[in-house]
């Protein structure tokens, strides 16, 4: 067995304890959250010596992925939320690229929203930002917070800023970091489903048949804040985003 197909192995088991913390969340283990981010460190953000040792990247190293959905912000509406104000108003609206299902049992799960025709390579794909609120973050800096301080792999007694925002509660009831963790672990999931050709674990058929409620997280925020927390330049000594849904 060479290098590479060592390689595509480990991937392969380390898809199957992925699988396995989706499966134990759907169970009503939210906790799992936890080990899942370290898996999800493993595979997309593990580096050494500022050399990329991410094992889906060394394993595929061609590999493409969907982009994230843009944060886009506009003065009129986001979605199905319409800002209301003067033609001259300086607020701004942009929706976070995810979504929330909260079902019948309780259970809240989330997905990130992707633009098929857009690729991104996926040595790069962890750079993007997946939300400005509670705080700017990309996909590596969810992983890395929550992994090596949050107690994926490691518990820090001093939280990095990052993972102090995101372990605010959301207005679906979970912490945003384990939202954003459980978002990355399906997409995820399904990236070795098309690449080994199987069927992961699902939330039960049972509930995927009741009524389910969907969430979005939609923001406002002054104009100059907009542009500053979309560009992550410095900000402006303006009141902060908040969630408008």
């Amino acid at each position: 067995m060479d290098q590479r197909d060592c390689l595509k192995q480990q991937l392969r088991e380390a898809l199957k304890v992925v699988d396995s913390c989706l499966e134990s969340v759907y169970s009503g283990n939210s906790h799992m959250y936890r080990p899942l981010a370290g898996q999800l460190r493993i595979l997309l953000c593990d580096t050494q010596r500022q050399r990329d040792n991410s094992l889906l990247v060394s394993a595929y190293p061609k590999l493409e992925v969907s982009a994230l959905a843009p944060i886009s912000w506009s003065d009129r509406e986001s979605e199905h939320v319409e800002l209301r104000q003067p033609p001259d108003g300086i607020a701004r609206i942009a929706q976070m690229p995810f979504e929330i299902t909260i079902y019948s049992n309780g259970l809240a799960v989330s997905d990130l929203q992707l633009v098929s025709s857009t690729l991104v390579p996926i040595g790069t794909w962890s750079a993007q930002i997946v939300t400005v609120y509670p705080t700017r973050l990309s996909v590596f800096e969810v992983i890395r917070a929550v992994a090596d301080k949050g107690g994926g792999s490691h518990v820090d007694e001093q939280a990095s800023p990052a993972l102090r925002y995101m372990s605010q509660k959301t207005p679906a009831g979970p912490t945003y970091a384990e939202l954003f963790v459980l978002a990355l672990g399906r997409l995820v999931q399904r990236l070795g489903e098309q690449l080994y050709g199987y069927t992961g674990c699902r939330v039960s058929a049972e509930l995927l048949t009741r009524p389910a409620q969907k969430l979005n997280l939609i923001i406002t925020a002054h104009k100059e804040w907009a542009e500053a927390l979309t560009s992550g330049s410095s900000r402006p000594a303006e009141p902060p985003a908040q969630p408008a849904a």
